[in-house]
């Protein structure tokens, strides 16, 4: 996602123990889904592109694997190059900054578990990008947990695309939204320097039987085109 004066990162994580060294991981930045061709969204007196973030696992028996995710810190830039992110909890992030708190991680677990519920990603964050459109429910998604981070997001905004308008108001419908649900184990990686994405935490392969919504960490962040 970029602005057209900014663009925006979206990072997914792969929910796989072994790429998790103690409380820390590895990541690459690589772009955003869809590029200059994903869908807009208007915040406040910005625009920026939103979806998929692309990044590659760097360390740990799964390094070179890629992963997809969503932006939690709209005002730092997206950077290429291996960094290493600390994993926290949701309501602890960002960082630097001043936490989001328990009300607000509950807000973007609660969209991102609705969106797990509509088949649009599965319980790891990554989605089906041959899916009917991907860009636009990427995008919508994005827009939501922004909003749910207290930005002013415009979905009628001449500035926010169309498709995503639409895939928004799907995925928010006050009759089918249900604010109780929870993505399970969704957390954060944060960095100073990098944006704050949303990841989640990897349970061994025996507790997954009988697991509704697995968690998900992700984790986005904005860049800021110069």
């Amino acid at each position: 996602m970029f602005q057209k004066t900014n663009m925006i990162a979206i990072v997914a994580s792969a929910a796989i123990a072994s790429c998790v060294s103690a409380d820390s991981i590895d990541l690459d930045y690589i772009g955003l889904a869809g590029g200059y061709g994903a869908t807009t969204a208007r915040l406040g007196s910005s625009t920026y592109y939103a979806g998929h973030m692309m990044h590659t696992i760097t360390s740990g028996s799964r390094s070179g694997e890629s992963f997809n995710t969503f932006c939690i810190e709209v005002g730092e830039f997206a950077k290429h190059g291996s960094a290493t992110y600390e994993i926290v909890d949701l309501a602890d992030a960002p960082n630097p900054g001043t936490p989001y708190g328990q009300s607000k991680a509950d807000a973007i677990s609660a969209i991102v578990a609705n969106a797990h519920a509509m088949g649009w990603i599965d319980a790891k964050l990554q989605a089906d990008s041959g899916q009917a459109d991907y860009l636009a429910k990427m995008g919508a998604l994005q827009a939501a947990i922004w909003e749910a981070l207290g930005h002013d997001f415009q979905v009628n905004s001449g500035s926010t695309s169309t498709a995503l308008r639409a895939q928004y108001n799907l995925l928010t419908n006050v009759s089918t939204f249900d604010g109780s649900m929870r993505m399970r184990n969704l957390m954060a990686v944060v960095a100073t320097g990098q944006q704050d994405q949303l990841w989640v935490v990897p349970l061994p392969p025996a507790a997954y039987a009988g697991l509704g919504l697995l968690g998900t960490l992700m984790g986005v962040r904005a860049i800021r085109r110069r």
